[in-house]
């Protein structure tokens, strides 16, 4: 080692906030790649839809009941959890008191300016529309029950979603994945990222609406495994 090497100095080390932006920019990147169309559009209710996917998965890790890549349960069936409802809004129904630590408080957060408390739905009520579609006709295998009509319903399935990125977004958020929370956090801000860069494009209550009714309807479905999938082309 030369005398110079001695006062050379490491580059600091990234902030959590720094890090937790570059993971950000990592699964926004991933989001609009694969929603994004051959004649290269990108239709905004899939690329949310996509991003509350992951939120959802990552409450579902965070919570780990059930295992999200590993689990007895059929996927798709519906888990009602009432801890998922903490990493959500930490139970919290009131916008102005959810923390800021939570999946809408953080939304709230990272969107102040450009989405209005106004816009975003009551929390209540996006709960019950789970809860009421559950016990209905018509709502298809692997989606959510949502509120915001079939026009504006995401084209790729959810379920699908969730199983066919699972193992990317693992590989992204490698660097922070054996920290939960910190991984719902990152999800988060990749989906207020989205949110922020579609602005523009669609009613913010309908948007919010279908970013919030996906979150909730996710986290409480059992998630694809890679056993179901097995067994599932066995019996094709």
């Amino acid at each position: 080692m030369s005398l110079f090497d001695r006062f050379k100095k490491s580059p600091p080390a990234p902030s959590t906030a720094e890090e937790n932006a570059a993971l950000r920019d990592k699964l926004v990147n991933l989001v609009f790649s694969g929603v994004r169309s051959e004649d290269n559009r990108i239709r905004v209710e899939d690329a949310v839809g996509a991003a509350a996917v992951i939120v959802a998965e990552r409450c579902i890790d965070a919570v780990g009941t059930p295992p999200l890549r590993d689990h007895e349960l059929t996927p798709g069936s519906r888990v009602l959890s009432d801890p998922i409802n903490g990493w959500i809004c930490g139970d919290e129904l009131e916008l102005a008191k959810i923390p800021v630590q939570s999946v809408v408080g953080t939304l709230r957060v990272c969107l102040n300016g450009v989405y209005a408390d106004s816009e975003f739905p009551d929390v209540k009520e996006a709960m019950t529309t789970f809860l009421n579609g559950i016990s209905q006709e018509g709502i298809e295998w692997g989606r959510a029950p949502l509120s915001v009509g079939k026009d504006h319903e995401p084209f790729i399935l959810p379920l699908r979603v969730g199983y066919e990125t699972r193992g990317i977004v693992d590989q992204v958020l490698g660097p922070v994945l054996e920290d939960k929370a910190r991984c719902v956090t990152v999800a988060t801000l990749a989906l207020a990222a989205i949110l922020q860069q579609v602005a523009g494009a669609i009613d913010h209550k309908l948007v919010l609406t279908l970013a919030l009714e996906t979150v909730n309807g996710m986290a409480k479905t059992a998630p694809m495994t890679e056993k179901a999938m097995k067994e599932a082309s066995k019996e094709g």
